[in-house]
């Protein structure tokens, strides 16, 4: 439901039915008197509606540079916006990758862990073995010297693996704090254009005001023609009554009493300004 506000603008009242407050409506007369002052400063020879047109063309071109302005942010935003899902996908696509190498690594380790679980048995079998079975001594020896090996191969695999482990970890913690800091521009994007946009909504409602105002004062103008006009048509009118009237009542010998039509117009310029 709309309100009916009052508000004066260079001396005059206007009801204005508007969706907005009283405090805002009255806001934005003061501004535009402030404009209507700026523009008439030393400038006697303008009308009102001169100083109106002034800032009705002053306010146009301002909205109009404003919003190539906010179209130029716009397409920044949507370009930060586009780099932003970007690097989330990267982001998601390491993140992924680093899962699988560690879930990959963890199952080579738990491998390992019962490989080097099995030697260890097998070994405790073996010494056991060793001294109940004394011609297989050398036999015994080589197979213990190789699964030492093997044991040593395994123990230096699964080092291997938990330096590449420490690895990811780290790359992960990296990962997460670049996501941080991604989120964190996404939060202040989004925030700049909410304001963007409140900022869009009030200068179209401020274009809105002024339009209607300079059609009131068009009309005001046109009104004032039509009068002029009027005006002109019976000043007319009068002088060629005041020609006829000399004609008729002025004497021949006394041409120095008579009234002359440009002192006629003079007087009645006069009284006009007046």
């Amino acid at each position: 439901m709309k309100n009916k506000v009052l508000v004066k603008i260079y001396g005059r009242d206007y009801l204005l039915a508007t969706e907005e407050s009283q405090g805002y409506s009255d806001r934005l007369a003061d501004m535009l008197n402030e404009k209507l002052r700026k523009a008439m400063n030393g400038k006697s020879e303008l009308s009102r509606l001169d100083g109106a047109m002034l800032v009705a063309l002053e306010a146009i071109d301002e909205a109009y540079k404003n919003r190539s302005s906010i179209d130029n942010i716009r397409g920044q935003i949507k370009d930060y916006v586009e780099a932003a899902d970007k690097a989330k996908a990267e982001l998601e696509a390491v993140k992924k990758y680093c899962d699988e190498q560690l879930e990959k690594a963890a199952k080579e380790k738990a491998e390992l862990e019962a490989k080097c679980r099995k030697l260890e048995e097998e070994g405790r079998i073996a010494v056991q073995n060793a001294s109940k079975i004394a011609a297989g001594t050398n036999l015994y020896m080589d197979k213990s010297n190789k699964q030492t090996e093997q044991i040593r191969e395994l123990s230096t695999k699964l080092t291997t693996a938990e330096a590449e482990k420490a690895t990811m970890n780290a790359a992960m913690k990296r990962i997460e704090n670049e996501k941080a800091v991604l989120d964190g521009a996404m939060r202040k994007l989004e925030s700049e254009n909410k304001s963007l946009n409140a900022t869009i909504d009030q200068y179209e409602k401020g274009s809105a005001v002024f339009m209607d105002k300079a059609d009131k004062l068009e009309k005001d103008n046109n009104n004032l023609k039509e009068s002029l006009k009027q005006f002109e048509r019976e000043n007319a009118f009068l002088k060629e009554k005041i020609n006829q009237l000399e004609a008729e009542k002025a004497p021949a010998a006394k041409p120095a009493s008579r009234v002359t039509l440009a002192g006629i117009n003079q007087s009645n310029s006069g009284k006009g300004n007046k």
